[in-house]
């Protein structure tokens, strides 16, 4: 396993996160609802206010950041035992070494003591990612057709749950 670290990133690390974010953008715009050229315009106050109202993890090599996952909790005295996991991203060259295991394991320890649930929505054709959320327990309880639209056409998503208690 390669030496990472994985923290919650701050305003600190604003152009850490506007980097990752990205290059998550270009290098893997089928997995993305928003794209490179929407998001490379935007002020950085958009960025402060995407680090500000979720919890976004960074993982670092060498003080460089690789990777990234977004943890939003659902407001609401109903909802708030919910959070969404979005934005899952390993740099392509650190792919395929156990770091996206590792960052999710973070991602969930740190869930345990937020919230009940962990939804996310992942393409149906990213068979690498989907077999990493069944290993780590999340299931799948329906798919959204037609979920994301692009110049090719469209991707229907999988919609997985993971309890944590």
């Amino acid at each position: 396993m390669l030496d990472i670290t994985i923290r919650i990133l701050s305003v600190d690390e604003l152009n850490d996160f506007r980097m990752i974010r990205l290059s998550a953008l270009a290098k893997a715009p089928q997995m993305f609802g928003s794209t490179y050229e929407t998001e490379v315009i935007k002020p950085y106050s958009f960025f402060e206010s995407c680090l500000s109202s979720s919890t976004v993890f960074g993982v670092y090599h060498k003080d460089k950041i690789i990777g990234l996952a977004t943890l939003t909790r659902e407001s609401g005295m109903k909802l708030s035992h919910k959070a969404s996991l979005s934005s899952v991203f390993i740099e392509p060259e650190f792919q395929g070494l156990g770091i996206a295991t590792e960052l999710l394991h973070t991602v969930i320890a740190y869930s345990k003591e937020q919230v009940e649930q962990i939804l996310l929505s992942v393409a149906d054709d990213n068979q690498s990612a989907i077999h990493l959320y069944q290993k780590n327990g999340f299931q799948t309880y329906g798919v959204e057709l037609k979920a994301l639209k692009n110049d090719k056409g469209y991707t229907d998503e999988l919609l997985m749950k993971l309890f944590l208690f």
